[in-house]
């Protein structure tokens, strides 16, 4: 357990790095790129033996001979569905031992949320020249970019697979039925997508545990909302996605986390995505318990209207259910 929060601390670690170079240099791409390369191979599991190289264009930023490794894993740079370049990650040793080759399968997703987020750099300096759209490409790179890294959380929880996408589309419904805009609708179903992001640094074996939690495990997986805003805070997104899932464990009478925020303080995103998630939850199988059905969710909710959760977020909830006929997809009840 110990071992593996550590690789994934490791890998937070590289992403936020990433991001601050992105956020604050005043330099250019290519300085980016060079200073980008030198995190990544600290995220792997045998760093001492890895090699990262980034390609741009006829332009390489590398930590050492690629060519020297015994085993290399690549990841596309796109934008706009031409590729620009690759980011490559290679070890100089063998690692047979390893259960699913050289590489794990998180250190994958990893290279692959790397690669997308140096498309949006890519497509940002292609933009400066007037080649594209800038929102509009950048809106498609942040969707696919927020599609893979919610397929990292999702790895480290076989339970919840789907849980992520399930919680958007309760939350999408029930932000139509409150009437918000075509905009608002996308970003809130983007942050829900993604709201349990910061479970990449919570260890597989505590999030699948078929007993009961003990209190420090508990509180490990409550760090998980303080975890997926720090990935997320940096990135440039045209919604408040960081801001989303920072806040979708927060209550409306402070009773939440990680701030103990209150109702008035919370976005009204927010607010939606924390009745989407229990009700989902709760209709949800669990490694400790079977799905507890729609009707006790939706009891849940309405028990504490007002108190735990926002009333006009409960009230379009239960009509979304009730009167249009909406049903979670992991629930039979």
């Amino acid at each position: 357990m110990e071992l593996a929060l550590i690789e994934r601390m490791k890998e937070l670690h590289c992403l936020h790095q990433i991001e601050r170079i992105i956020s604050t240099s005043q330099g250019t791409i290519d300085e980016m790129l060079a200073a980008i390369v030198t995190t990544i191979p600290a995220a792997w599991l045998h760093p001492a033996s890895a090699i990262a190289r980034i390609r741009h264009g006829d332009r390489r930023y590398q930590t050492g001979d690629l060519e020297r490794c015994q085993s290399v894993q690549s990841s596309e740079i796109r934008v706009n569905d031409r590729v620009y370049g690759s980011v490559d990650v290679g070890y100089t040793d063998r690692f047979e031992e390893a259960s699913e080759g050289p590489f794990l399968a998180e250190e994958r997703l990893l290279l692959d949320t790397i690669a997308t987020r140096l498309g949006s750099l890519v497509a940002r300096e292609l933009a400066e020249a007037g080649w594209i759209d800038t929102l509009r490409e950048q809106e498609l790179l942040y969707r696919h970019l927020v599609s893979v890294l919610g397929a990292m959380a999702e790895m480290r929880d076989p339970y919840t697979a789907g849980h992520q996408k399930r919680v958007a589309n309760l939350a999408v419904a029930i932000g139509e039925e409150l009437g918000l805009a075509p905009k608002e609708l996308e970003g809130l179903r983007l942050a829900a997508s993604v709201h349990d992001i910061g479970k990449i640094m919570v260890p597989a074996e505590i999030l699948s545990k078929p007993t009961k939690l003990t209190c420090l495990e508990y509180d490990l997986i409550k760090e998980h909302a303080e975890a997926g805003f720090q990935i997320l805070k940096d990135v440039a997104f045209p919604w408040p996605i960081a801001r989303i899932v920072h806040e979708h464990h927060e209550r409306m009478d402070g009773s939440g986390y990680p701030n103990g925020l209150t109702g008035d303080q919370l976005l009204p995103e927010s607010l939606i995505v924390a009745v989407a998630d229990v009700v989902e939850s709760m209709c949800a199988h669990r490694p400790y318990r079977a799905g507890l059905g729609t009707e006790a969710a939706l009891r849940e909710i309405e028990k504490n209207r007002g108190v735990l959760y926002d009333s006009l977020v409960v009230d379009a909830c239960l009509r979304v259910f009730r009167e249009k006929g909406y049903r979670c997809a992991c629930s039979n009840a």
